[in-house]
């Protein structure tokens, strides 16, 4: 791990990645006007949340499985992305929930023990 190197392509995998972090926050967020809001997640998971409250909710699950948002009221589709390969949005085992009060966002469409990124947003 030379950080002197002029070989970057053991650091492949980090440029894609955080490629694709940029491409989903440019892409679907409002992200400066959304603030963090890990509160909003229940159940014991180690979700990571950023929210424009009442509107549109960005749930990181960095050890895969699910967890439930408390949103406001309303009724809001839920899609995933793939932080790993980037892409597309797509659906999971839950295509909506209705707010207010705390639901469950359901499972990422594949490999639910991976990270993945669920995009609540209000219809």
């Amino acid at each position: 791990m030379d950080l002197n190197c002029e070989d970057w392509r053991s650091r492949d995998r980090m440029w894609d990645q955080t490629r694709y972090a940029l491409e989903f926050f440019h892409r679907y967020l409002p992200f400066w006007e959304m603030e963090p809001a890990s509160n909003l997640a229940v159940g014991g998971s180690a979700a990571r949340v950023l929210a424009k409250k009442g509107s549109i909710y960005a749930v990181q699950l960095p050890q895969g499985g699910t967890t439930e948002l408390r949103v406001e009221e309303g009724v809001y589709t839920v899609r995933w992305y793939n932080p790993r390969t980037g892409g597309e949005l797509r659906r999971g085992s839950v295509d909506s929930i209705i707010g207010p009060r705390a639901r469950s966002i359901g499972h990422p469409p594949a490999e639910p023990d991976k990270d993945w990124v669920a995009l609540i947003g209000r219809q």
